[in-house]
Formats: C-alpha cells, structure tokens, sequence
C-alpha cells in the first residue's frame, strides 16, 4: 500500500509514508513471499515558536505559529493543535488555540506554545503605540488674498487612538506663491491659485488644497470696538475682512496694527494691545489699503471678570445659528432648548416645551444678544495670556479669563476645579479631538463655562463637552454622537449637527 509505505523494486528498501500497514511482497523465478511492515506515527521532538523574537506597537497583531521538529527528519505547522499562553497577559494577550497576540502594553513577555507534552517560547517587545496615519482640516479651502486659516493635523495610533500633534507637524506648501503655510499650520492666503499643502509627522504625511480666491477686499472690521483694561492688562483685537464676494476672513496675522498713543497702549503685530497708562487710544488695522479702529481705554483698576457672561434672550436657546443650521437626516439630535436658525436642512428634535425659530423678533433679538455678550466676554481682563497655541487637554484649571492668541485644542480631559467663571477666548480655531472630556471638579458648573473663538469651531465625535460657545462669525461643527450638557452652540454663521444631545 503505497499511501502507508514504499519500497524499491531493487534492494528492498521500504519508506514509511504514513502511519498503517502494508504486506510487502517479494518475487523471485515464480516464486513469492509476503511481510507485514507497520509504520509507526512520527514522534514529535521539540517545537519551536516563530517569529522567535518579534516587536510590536501597542494595539498591533501578530500571528505566531508552532512549528514541530519530529524524529522522521521533518517540520510541520502545529500551530492548530498547540495551545498558546502569554507570559504577562498585561502586555499582550494571545489566542490560545489561534495563536494570535494583541500587544496592550509597554513591556516584555514570552509567548509559549505547548503540544503533545513539548513547549516552545518566543519574546514579545511590545513598543508604544506608533502613528499609522495623518490627516488634516480642512482638507479644502478657499479664501481670498490677504487671509489666514488655521490648519489642524490628527494623527491616528496603532491603539485607536486619535491625537492633535498639530504644533509637532511639519507643514510645506507646494505653491507658496499662492498659499503659504508656517509650521505652526497656519496658511496665508497669497494670491490669486492654488496649493497642495503637505503635512509630515513621524513618517506620516497627508494633503490639503487650499485655493487664493479672486475676491477683492471690501472692508474691515476690528472686534471688541471698544474694550477696556488695567495697567499691565493685555486686550487681544482681531481684525476680520469682508471681501467682495461676501465672504469673511480672520486677517488678525496679516493686519498691520497701531496704536495712536502708544503712551497709553501699544499693540503687537499680533493684535494684541497692553495698557501702558491710564487714558484711551486708538488701536487700528490695516489691510489692503482698508483700515479699522477700536477705542481701548486703560484704566488705574481692574475690571471684573469673575460675573457670569449675560446672554440676554440668546439664554433660553441651545442651538442658535444665523446664517444656516445643518442636522443630518434620520439622525438622534435631541435639543433640550430652543433652537433658531433662519434657514435649516433637517429640524432637530425638540425636547418638550421649547420652540424652534426660523424667523421674527425672537430670532433677530437674540442673535443681536449673542453679539453683545461676544463683545462683552472679549472686553474682559484677562488672567492668562498666551501668543501661541495651546493644547489645554490633561490639564487643570481654576477659575479665570485665559486668553490665548493661537489656536485652542482639548486633547483627552480638560478638568475645571472650582466654582467661579471660566472663559475660553481664542484668536483663531477651537477644536477638541474624539472622546475628549471637560470635567467639572470641587464645584465647577458648565453654566459659568463660555468659549469665545474667532475661527470656527470643531467638536470631535463621541466628545463631552462642557459651556457655551459664542462665535460672532465663525462656523461650528459638532462631531457625530458628541454631547453638550449644560452648554450652548451659538454663532451668527452656521452650525452643523450630527447626532448630538444638546441641553442649554
């Protein structure tokens, strides 16, 4: 029987092949004679783990196989009919009869694997978790010359997780004629084209287009237009454009600023002024030939920033968005509020005993409300500032006015401990990346939290965010199943929604 074993025709040399039995026969000059030979199964000798040695980030797989050495010379796959354990479970797991390993954390162990009484082992270096992409928002824009945007790069880890290294991203424009870009992400918007915008981070890269429209400067206008501080104190200004096309633009960085009594208050090229005596001066931006001023008044004292901001009428709304309201279709939104928006793709769900306003007095109250508070939260004196950006996640703060001329990012928890006013301001961007957290500690309330950005606003998926935003031009997004408790959305440009629950 061949299938159990062979022999040659000449010399009687038989081969097992597999396990059985099989008469040999042998013939001489009409004459035959017949044996039993039995094969016994291969005995297996050692296993050996492979790789033998393998290194893995955190949140990266690995199969490992089980490969037997048996005493008929050969090798085979065992991996099936193995059993397969980790030395410390903390770092990786394994699938004991698949034999694949999640790494969980940084460390070391051994992976064995075990058959027929035998084992083999292998070393499991588990690695932090590394990038395995990029990306960048917005992916496409378009603004006309003179304006600046804030770009913002996310990197997605082996672990899942999703982090802002904005500030730790190389940032290269391929056209810069067009559009320039620092490293910090910030484009300028040059002239008339467009530009590939690429950003590097560990080996990561992701593009952005970015399009100088042909829209003309129209005016200006510089925001707070009238504010107040204390010796010492500083006052961010920020200039926005309106341009031909009705389009608006944040041109605080390209603005050129002065102060018409710098005795009194000089201001940066930044847009940020600080008291130098006490009196009132003119702070002005230029740009393209337009020019805009605000009255900043420096006092002896020091304005109090610890009242609550008053919202007026904008108050009883949750949502209010005025120029469109965006609520994706079949979607959970629930408003726990009123809702206001002249124009809405898909009505979200009310909660019992609120309104949703489209038009009327109502409406236009509140919006003119909302610009009263903005311009009332930029007048206060600020407790903190800051020139650059700030990722303001793992922190924790006390009550108080932080001012920051660069961009505000929440990456994991941002914690508020204490009762009192908080007040966020930004010259440019808020944005906080999916599953973050503001939490409230030791008496904090989110009634007394306000958001005041320049730019627009993003709100990363499953997020909890805490406090009212108030933008007076600027869009904002919130990310899908992210939810607002005792917080507002409210801006006089547009808002999107995705899913949220949103209670004022």
């Amino acid at each position: 029987m061949p299938g159990v074993a062979t022999v040659t025709p000449t010399g009687g040399i038989a081969l097992g092949v597999n396990a059985g039995s099989s008469a040999v026969t042998a013939a001489f000059e009409g004459k035959t004679g017949s044996a039993t030979l039995t094969v016994l199964p291969a005995k297996l000798l050692s296993i050996a783990v492979a790789p033998a040695i393998q290194e893995l980030n955190v949140g990266s797989s690995q199969q490992f196989l089980a490969i037997g050495t048996f005493d008929n010379n050969t090798t085979r796959d065992i991996t099936a009919v193995s059993t397969f354990v980790s030395a410390s479970p903390t770092v990786a797991t394994i699938d004991a009869s698949g034999g694949k390993a999640l790494a969980k954390a940084t460390g070391s162990t051994v992976i064995n694997a075990t058959s027929g009484g035998l084992s083999g082992s292998a070393t499991l270096n588990v690695l932090p978790a590394a990038p395995v992409s990029l990306a960048i928002t917005p992916a496409t824009s378009s603004s006309p010359a003179g304006a600046t945007r804030q770009l913002a790069a996310f990197a997605t880890y082996t672990d899942g997780s999703v982090v802002d290294v904005t500030t730790s991203t190389a940032f290269v424009s391929a056209t810069p004629a067009a559009v320039s870009v620092g490293n910090a992400g910030l484009m300028t918007y040059v002239a008339t084209g467009s530009s590939t915008i690429t950003a590097s981070f560990a080996g990561k890269t992701a593009l952005a287009t970015a399009t100088t429209n042909s829209a003309t400067l129209a005016s200006i206008a510089v925001t707070p237009s009238i504010a107040s501080i204390n010796l010492g104190g500083t006052q961010q200004f920020v200039a926005i454009a309106t341009f031909s096309d009705n389009s608006t633009a944040v041109i605080t960085r390209t603005a050129a600023w002065t102060s018409a009594n710098t005795g009194i208050a000089t201001v940066l090229n930044t847009g940020a002024a600080t008291g130098i005596a006490a009196g009132t001066t003119t702070i002005t931006a230029t740009s393209g030939g337009k020019s805009a001023s605000a009255s900043l008044t420096v006092t002896a004292a020091p304005l109090p920033s610890s009242a609550s901001i008053n919202l007026g009428s904008a108050s009883g709304f949750a949502v209010l968005a005025g120029t469109s309201l965006t609520n994706n279709a079949g979607g959970t939104t629930l408003v726990t509020g009123d809702v206001g928006s002249p124009s809405q793709t898909t009505d979200p769900v009310l909660a019992g005993g609120f309104t949703n306003y489209k038009s009327g007095a109502v409406l236009a109250n509140a919006l003119a409300d909302l610009q009263t508070a903005i311009t009332d939260a930029n007048s206060r004196t600020c407790d903190v500032t800051f020139a650059g950006d700030i990722d303001l996640g793992g922190l924790v703060l006390a009550p108080g006015v932080y001012c920051y001329a660069g961009a505000i990012s929440v990456t994991g928890t941002l914690t508020l401990n204490g009762p009192g006013t908080y007040l966020f301001r930004t010259a440019l961007t808020l944005n906080t990346t999916a599953n973050s957290v503001i939490a409230l500690t030791n008496g904090a309330t989110a009634g007394n939290v306000t958001w005041v950005p320049v730019g627009p606003t993003t709100l990363g998926a499953n997020s909890a965010f805490k406090g009212s935003i108030l933008a007076r031009s600027a869009a904002i997004t919130v990310g899908d199943n992210t939810t607002l408790l005792n917080g507002r959305v409210l801006s006089a440009a547009a808002v999107t929604l995705s899913n949220n629950k949103i209670t004022k």
